[in-house]
């Protein structure tokens, strides 16, 4: 399994959110905040500027830092979870075991899960009724 990186987002009038544009792995722990957080970037640079191109470019510099902390799971864990072999199969079963005792859950989360505070999120001044 190999992760495409897209160099921009955006083209013409057409961007990209979500997973089509990062594809976060699963194991990030960030998936759910990108889902709510891209949206919220993307409607926010539309609504100060009537030039959608600069909006879509705003958007994936802001966003680009943050979703590159979402990707940032090392490729080998990535490979140990779909494995191809008996051999494979069976690392992953007794990795599992020990990942399910508490003192490893936590350092599992200290050293893969990322940090949803990572992003500074502008204010649009956005008013909610």
């Amino acid at each position: 399994m190999r992760q495409v990186k897209l160099k921009y987002w955006h083209q013409g009038r057409v961007v990209l959110t979500g997973d089509a544009a990062w594809c976060a792995t699963p194991l990030s722990g960030i998936g759910t905040t990108l889902a709510i957080v891209g949206p919220y970037v993307l409607a926010g640079e539309l609504s100060k500027t009537d030039n959608y191109a600069q909006a879509f470019a705003n958007y994936q510099k802001i966003m680009q830092p943050f979703v590159k902390e979402g990707q940032g799971t090392p490729q080998f864990v990535i490979s140990a979870l779909w494995p191809r072999t008996r051999i494979g199969l069976r690392f992953l079963r007794a990795a599992m075991k020990v990942a399910g005792k508490p003192a490893i859950r936590k350092l599992f989360s200290k050293v893969f899960l990322r940090n949803s505070n990572q992003i500074k999120l502008p204010d649009y001044g956005m008013k909610t009724e």
